[in-house]
């Protein structure tokens, strides 16, 4: 019986053996290939380990080099398939709102206003002799409603840093007659507000000389030297300074925030053409455009004195970075609302007739 019970063993470990082989044969196809039963130590999706064959490697996906598979053809664009995603595309990037530009280190505008002479808007705007000028007007800000207040240059310039057109003297020098004050200059020096007025020709720093030279210099075209309490004050006056002081102070950091620009009677379309003076100021606007002082969110306004008559509609251009593409403004204004916007944006009171609205108010531009 023992014997019986030790054969019956044999022949059931026998039988296990058999199966056993049998299953493992069946594990593979006829080639020997590993067919789709998995196993047991290979690892499944999402296990640690190697990676499921048919899946591509995290290394190649994130890869911001496409390996030699993926190398294109010269001439041919890779499929978006093939290459690694190192950016968001077009279609899914969200819309971005330009930044307001960064304010200048002082923390005041930087504002710059040029005043070209005698010519009205209808000879500017539209004019083919003027392209570059045409050229701001397109892109930036156009007043197309902006005015002179008199008649002839002296009494519009005084206005703009007054408010006021005083006897509308009729182009005198300071010799004949002086103002008492204040000015837009003053009201800035009382703040802390560093200011400066370029004059073309003017030989030296306050000159109190008074003449029509030398070059094509011309004194009516300088409101501040007809006000006592610039002429009067040695710190105020000295920063009525020569032209050539305004590529210096823009090249190197030294503009004020406040700045008044005025070409000589060569440059400014009195006595000279209108190319000349459109090749003026499209060579200082470059300097102005490549400047800090403009980077920092400085803004320029190009104006005119008058037209040919007293009280003439005047073309009048504002140009800043942020302004480009803004389009025309049919704001009615003149002179003393440009004087109320510098006010405004300066955080200083009113200076006579800039007190009126009725005058216009571009501060939303500045």
């Amino acid at each position: 019986m023992l014997f019986d019970y030790a054969v019956v063993v044999l022949v059931l470990a026998v039988v296990a053996t058999a199966g056993i082989t049998t299953l493992g044969k069946s594990a593979r196809s006829p080639d020997g290939t590993v067919s789709s039963l998995a196993s047991p130590a290979s690892p499944t999706s999402g296990q640690p380990g190697q990676t499921p064959a048919g899946t591509p490697s995290t290394s190649s996906t994130n890869s911001h080099t496409p390996s030699a598979l993926h190398t294109p053809v010269s001439g041919h664009t890779p499929s978006p398939s093939t290459l690694p995603r190192q950016s968001p595309t077009a279609s899914t990037q969200p819309t971005v709102t330009p930044s307001a530009p960064p304010p200048p280190a002082s923390g005041v505008p930087n504002i710059m206003v040029i005043v070209e002479e005698n010519n009205s808007y209808s000879a500017i705007i539209g004019n083919s002799q003027l392209p570059y000028i045409n050229s701001l007007a397109q892109q930036y800000v156009s007043l197309t409603n902006w005015w002179g207040v008199s008649h002839p240059s002296e009494p519009n310039y005084l206005a703009m840093v007054s408010g006021s057109i005083w006897d509308n003297p009729a182009d005198l020098t300071p010799q004949d007659m002086t103002y008492p004050g204040p000015t837009l200059a003053d009201q800035l020096a009382a703040k802390g507000i560093a200011w400066k007025a370029y004059m073309e020709d003017m030989p030296r720093a306050c000159d109190l000389t008074d003449q029509y030279s030398p070059g094509d210099y011309d004194v009516n075209h300088n409101p501040f030297m007809y006000f006592n309490t610039i002429r009067g004050n040695a710190s105020q006056c000295n920063r009525d300074v020569p032209f050539t002081q305004f590529a210096t102070d823009l090249g190197n950091g030294t503009a004020p925030p406040f700045m008044y620009v005025v070409p000589n009677l060569n440059n400014d379309m009195h006595n000279g053409t209108y190319a000349t003076a459109d090749n003026w100021v499209k060579s200082q606007l470059a300097l102005v455009f490549a400047s800090n002082w403009y980077k920092q969110g400085g803004t320029v306004v190009l104006t005119w004195d008058e037209g040919e008559s007293g009280g003439d509609q005047i073309a009048t251009i504002v140009i800043a970075e942020r302004l480009s593409g803004h389009g025309a403004v049919a704001t009615k204004g003149n002179h003393y609302g440009l004087l109320r916007s510098l006010e405004e944006i300066y955080g200083l009171a009113y200076l006579a007739n800039a007190a009126s609205a009725a005058n216009g108010d571009i501060k939303s531009l500045l």
